[in-house]
């Protein structure tokens, strides 16, 4: 969704998707060939930053990298599309006066207002209609309304400037999830998806329902939980924590329980019992946004749990979901139209570039 930071019609065929995270920068970009979409390109850029460098300094840091990487790969496209998410990014599903685009443009703002708990002035607002609906006998709009702070959405501006790019789409992390989804699955279908992105920080909970994200969350328990639960139980520093984190899995199924008894696992047990405790705190979150989600009075229940991002593939995430919602899981591959392009891509990458992805198919499915 746009944040109103589209500067002008382009002339290019190819925009950048590209996902910066806490922990690395996750680049997706396509061309087009005779109507077909082909991969141009993917990265992951691991951000190794200064020890005590500055919010401002880590952010010449970023822009640097992915100038670095755009020129060694020799990545020409001007154009590239960013997401935000976290507690600086409202997003709200209103019921606003119908009134025309023009009409709702000029007092946005004033109708905004009671949906947004911070300083109007200081957000950057969008809308996208949904529904028009009758209630009390007037006729209403239905749209999803999106509250960005400016200095959060300024600061992806400048990273992608400062590494010689045009910063065209500034997107949710939801959102390009949704466009991923719509790629994916072409055909609408009636089922309602539980979508999971779990980053480093940040789990971006959306529910697409009928092709349309009804429900967008953001849960502060991710992979950064882990690696702080684990170096307190290990009494390691977090780096080590999240080395551990990678070689022993994030939870143990009970044969690999039994396992590490025989072999007296001690690590691998101690690893068990932190994970559940963090993926229990999880579940207790998504559980309200579920129910939140059905309190609307849907037809659709949760048919499916979709895992991207770079803890996706981490343990038995997976398993643990699936039992704990009583539905199939499956780990997001992004690009599964274009599997004969994708060999050389890790399998435990492919999750993490589905926010990039979505981003990267805004071109696709807005210019045209």
């Amino acid at each position: 969704m746009d944040l109103n930071f589209v500067k002008k019609l382009f002339p290019q065929k190819g925009i950048i998707g590209i996902d910066i995270g806490n922990y690395a920068v996750k680049t997706v970009s396509f061309i087009e060939e005779k109507k077909k979409i082909k991969l141009k390109d993917w990265g992951y850029i691991l951000l190794d930053f200064p020890q005590g460098a500055t919010a401002e300094e880590k952010q010449v840091f970023v822009s640097e990298e992915i100038k670095k990487y755009l020129r060694k790969r020799g990545i020409q496209f001007k154009f590239a599309a960013a997401s935000i998410s976290g507690n600086s990014v409202i997003v709200r599903y209103v019921k606003f006066p119908k009134l025309s685009k023009k009409e709702l443009a000029l007092t946005l703002h004033v109708e905004a207002e009671p949906f947004i708990p911070f300083d109007i002035n200081d957000v950057n607002l969008t809308y996208w209609p949904l529904n028009d609906i009758m209630e009390e006998g007037q006729t209403k709009m239905e749209a999803v309304l999106v509250a960005a702070k400016k200095g959060v959405v300024d600061g992806k501006i400048d990273v992608l400037s400062g590494a010689g790019l045009d910063p065209t789409i500034i997107d949710v992390d939801a959102f390009a999830l949704e466009t991923l989804y719509s790629w994916l699955n072409p055909e609408v279908s009636d089922s309602a998806i539980l979508f999971l992105n779990l980053g480093h920080k940040v789990t971006n909970l959306s529910i697409i329902a009928r092709g349309a994200t009804r429900v967008v969350r953001d849960i502060f328990i991710a992979g950064a939980s882990f690696d702080k639960s684990i170096s307190k139980s290990f009494k390691v520093e977090l780096k080590a924590a999240g080395d551990l984190k990678k070689r022993k899995g994030v939870l143990l199924s009970v044969k690999d329980k039994e396992t590490a008894i025989e072999n007296y696992d001690k690590e691998a047990l101690g690893m068990s019992k932190v994970s559940h405790a963090v993926l229990q705190d999880l579940y207790t979150e998504i559980s309200r946004s579920i129910d939140f989600y059905l309190s609307q009075g849907v037809e659709q229940s949760i048919s499916k749990i979709m895992l991207s991002g770079g803890m996706a593939n981490l343990g038995n995430i997976g398993e643990y979901m699936s039992q704990k919602f009583n539905v199939p899981v499956e780990i997001l591959n992004p690009l599964a139209p274009l599997a004969e392009q994708i060999k050389n891509i890790p399998k435990d990458i492919l999750p993490a570039l589905a926010v990039a992805t979505g981003l990267a198919l805004r071109k696709l499915r807005d210019w045209e």
